[in-house]
């Protein structure tokens, strides 16, 4: 039997960010990556979901927030054990072709080496919407500089592990989603 183990609301905290691509530049595609100022950390955007808001608004509401760059989802061929509606779902992977809103991966970290002080990251994929960035988009507490990067510089720059795994994912999903089409990969 499989061990399980219950979190209340009040021992988690659930967040939401996405890996954002922009197809506009030239000679290849970049991803955007943030400088955290105060820590000089390089991770992905992502933030705490607000009450009442799903996963899908809180991944493009802090996309937004934190890098000023209007987005939506991007469209990705995955491999997920969420089934279509109707099916029953087993326990086996299924292709969902051209998956516009779901979580590629999701981060489990505790907080404080407590298992009763968690926190869950929904990462998407979302790409730019506007080739204009926004200015005056973040919360007053934060000072993040969004640069955006060639695939190879972004995850090496990233500081987390486990945000170098997530970007490498999306750019292999948005690869193989490219190649599927018929479309020559922009990301190579």
């Amino acid at each position: 039997m499989a061990s399980s183990t219950t979190l209340f609301c009040d021992e988690y905290h659930c967040s939401a960010g996405s890996v954002l691509f922009r197809f506009d530049t030239k000679p290849s595609p970049q991803i955007c990556i943030l400088r955290n100022r105060k820590s000089s950390e390089f991770v992905l955007p992502k933030g705490h979901k607000d009450l009442g808001e799903s996963l899908e608004q809180a991944a493009i509401r802090e996309t937004y927030e934190e890098t000023g760059w209007p987005c939506v989802f991007l469209p990705t061929n995955i491999l997920t054990r969420v089934p279509p509606p109707g099916v029953s779902s087993g326990d086996t992977p299924r292709e969902a072709l051209a998956a516009t809103s779901e979580a590629i991966a999701v981060t489990v970290r505790q907080l404080d080496g407590s298992p009763k002080n968690v926190k869950f990251v929904w990462w998407y994929i979302t790409q730019i919407s506007s080739t204009q960035q926004h200015q005056d988009t973040q919360m007053a507490s934060e000072d993040l500089e969004a640069l955006w990067l060639n695939f190879d510089d972004a995850v090496r720059r990233l500081s987390r592990p486990s945000d170098r795994d997530v970007a490498a994912r999306a750019v292999e999903l948005v690869r193989k989603t490219q190649t599927a089409q018929g479309l020559k990969p922009m990301i190579t």
